[in-house]
């Protein structure tokens, strides 16, 4: 996370995903050494890599430290494909910043204090005004719901 890099991701601190650096390669890479976040964690939560820069930018748990430790969530997309996680809104706050102000890369509004700022705010309370499932999972493989015939109601 940005603790210790005081607005320089590159600087030594806390690594916010290994190998967040672009590698060179046009490739999705599930990074097998993050922990799983228990589903009945009370931080688990379906924005994945938005929850975990939420977290360690501001629970003291993990901002006050620039040693590395897990943050809940950085099992989830776009590192995993938890079927929880709402990767249209990941995609689109992290589009918009958030998973960069977590390195470091500070919003515009940025005064020089608080990295939390008002426009980085904004983006995190973004809601795509779908927070569940319409159907729940099933609880043996392939665990997702059958899909909608086209014929029901």
């Amino acid at each position: 996370m940005a603790t210790g890099k005081n607005g320089n991701p590159l600087a030594v601190g806390k690594p916010f995903i290994n190998n967040f650096l672009p590698n060179g390669g046009d490739m999705l890479r599930l990074n097998m050494a993050t922990p799983v976040t228990a589903r009945n964690d009370p931080n688990f939560s379906a924005l994945g890599i938005i929850s975990a820069a939420v977290l360690g930018l501001t629970d003291p748990t993990y901002a006050s430290s620039i040693d590395l430790q897990f943050i809940p969530n950085m099992d989830g997309f776009p590192n995993g494909r938890r079927l929880e996680d709402d990767v249209t809104r990941i995609e689109l706050q992290a589009v918009a910043g958030v998973a960069l102000a977590a390195i470091g890369l500070w919003y515009d509004d940025f005064g020089g204090t608080n990295p939390v700022t008002q426009d980085l705010l904004d983006v995190l309370t973004y809601q795509t005004g779908v927070e569940k499932n319409d159907k729940p999972f099933q609880s043996s493989f392939p665990y997702v719901a059958i899909p909608w015939s086209g014929k029901e109601q």
